[in-house]
């Protein structure tokens, strides 16, 4: 049978955004000093969000301020103007169990981000207890979208990714890895990419493996659909890339955007991904 080609799992983003939960003390929202603009000329396989992270911006802060309608879809050698750095807008406390990657998710910002603004050098070793500054959103007001998604207990989490793990032919232990890596197994998660739900699935994946897998109508926005639909594209990366370290970063981009040489973000989050297989098995 043959298969649609899907270029990437980030081709249309929804240009929704979430309101931070905060965890621990809130401060003020504010930016650096007037709004001062760099330039920055965008290098092959770049992102804009691996462009707001090197910048501790945000996607939707660079979008704006270059006026991309499709923050997916920018080119090599395109200069873009790269607002003032964005400062801190709430204080989050470590819980046990929680990844950097897992926080960013709940707040829409990016690992590197966060990490620049905490002065942390190891990605992979944070601890429980402590506080991380988190960086601000744009104040932009969200616009309509799906209906939002909704918290479920995490034991009903693990039960519908060791379901459809072994539905699909995919290890148990790299489904909860990617689930805990995207989210934190946290349903009431929507990036400010629009990633939705447990596995972070964007609308356009959705749609892709609704029309193209055979997800039929799954539903990002339940808990257990956006489960089987984050599997059911893990499996086909898998089926499509020839090492696991691939097919992660493919889940991660899309597979449109995996060269010959993976990039520092690719490789950071397929790391990050097989270093917590283990804590599942």
């Amino acid at each position: 049978m043959s298969m649609a080609r899907y270029r990437g799992r980030h081709l249309r983003a929804r240009p929704k955004k979430r309101t931070p939960v905060v965890v621990g003390t809130a401060t003020a929202l504010w930016f650096a000093g007037p709004a001062r603009a760099a330039t920055y000329e965008v290098r092959r396989g770049e992102t804009l969000s691996s462009i707001a992270a090197r910048f501790g911006s945000t996607v939707a802060a660079l979008a704006a301020a270059n006026n991309l309608r499709d923050p997916n879809l920018i080119i090599a050698g395109q200069r873009l103007r790269v607002p003032a750095r964005v400062r801190v807008s709430s204080t989050h406390m470590v819980a046990p169990g929680e990844t950097l990657s897992s926080i960013a998710a709940r707040y829409g910002t990016a690992v590197k981000a966060l990490a620049r603004m905490n002065h942390i050098k190891d990605v992979n070793f944070i601890v429980a207890g402590s506080s991380l500054r988190v960086p601000a959103l744009s104040g932009a007001a969200p616009t309509a979208g799906p209906r939002a998604p909704q918290a479920v207990p995490a034991a009903n989490v693990e039960a519908s990714l060791e379901r459809h793990a072994r539905s699909h032919g995919v290890e148990v232990a790299l489904a909860k890895a990617v689930a805990w890596q995207e989210s934190g197994w946290q349903q009431d998660v929507v990036s400010s990419a629009g990633a939705v739900g447990v596995m972070q699935v964007m609308p356009d994946t959705a749609d892709f493996v609704n029309t193209s897998l055979g997800g039929g109508g799954l539903d990002l926005s339940a808990a257990d659909d956006n489960v089987r639909l984050g599997v059911m594209y893990l499996r086909h990366m898998g089926d499509q890339m020839p090492t696991l370290k691939r097919a992660l970063a493919a889940y991660f981009t899309g597979p449109g955007n995996v060269g010959a040489e993976l990039t520092a973000e690719q490789q950071h989050y397929a790391a990050n991904v097989i270093s917590l297989m283990p804590r599942f098995r």
